[in-house]
């Protein structure tokens, strides 16, 4: 016969540490309020599940070998309440087959069994057949898209007149100019100390954008350039028109 819950709580007190027998008492008052609610599940995740949030040990705990003692009260408790220590899978039976089986001819048992598994397959499609039902399906007819339909609207689109004129003045010559600042070919701005003020692209892109396309950086960046050589050359034009003049002579 097995020992009563109080009997062994105490017998296990006596050996244990201080700490344990905190965790013990903790299995103990679970079990004891699973037996007043009238409850017979005493398995090892219910009674861990619920000693866990209290203080006590888990389920892993409680299923080492260190926690044979919790499990041998646990046992305790459930044969002197005449629970169970293990769970119960419930099975839902069908309420149908269990008809079925009440049938006593065996050629008209296993025909309701055949009507029956058909009606579950017909549920099951049902089932299917309305998950997919809020699809929706535009059948109306489409009209034919003509090619030349297709319209390229200006990268300037939506912009205010302000808004270009002020791109226009940060990629005209007088402000260039007034900066010191010059374009090449590639649309990058370069101040006098040589050093890149503005990436390759920059004029290009505004120009671009505003639709002065890329006659204007060309047209800048030929003048930029001549600007530029006529700089290297010692006093400025004059220095080039002597050179051109003793070519003449």
């Amino acid at each position: 016969m097995t020992m009563h819950p109080d009997d062994l709580l105490d017998q296990l007190k006596k050996t244990a540490t201080p700490r344990k027998q905190k965790t013990l008492e903790v299995i103990y008052e679970v079990c004891k309020e699973q037996y007043e609610r009238g409850s017979r599940d005493f398995s090892v995740a219910t009674i861990a599940r619920i000693a866990a949030d209290r203080g006590g040990p888990g389920k892993g705990a409680i299923h080492n070998k260190t926690g044979d003692d919790y499990k041998g009260l646990i046992k305790a408790w459930a044969e002197h309440t005449g629970g169970v220590t293990r769970k119960v899978r419930q099975v839902s039976e069908n309420p149908y087959a269990a008809l079925i089986d009440k049938i006593e001819n065996p050629a008209l048992r296993s025909m309701m069994s055949g009507i029956l598994a058909e009606n579950r397959q017909m549920r099951r499609e049902i089932t299917l057949l309305k998950a997919e039902g809020n699809r929706v399906i535009d059948m109306r007819p489409k009209a034919a898209e003509r090619s030349d339909s297709v319209q390229i609207l200006p990268a300037s689109t939506g912009l205010l007149p302000t808004e270009i004129e002020a791109l226009r003045h940060a990629v005209s010559d007088r402000l260039l100019n007034d900066e010191g600042w010059t374009a090449d070919a590639e649309g990058r701005v370069i101040n006098e100390a040589g050093r890149v003020v503005f990436k390759p692209g920059y004029i290009t892109a505004i120009r671009k954008i505003i639709g002065e396309g890329e006659a204007s950086t060309s047209n800048t960046a030929k003048r930029a350039g001549v600007a530029k050589a006529l700089a290297l050359i010692p006093n400025g034009g004059e220095g080039a028109d002597c050179a051109r003049g003793d070519g003449i002579r």
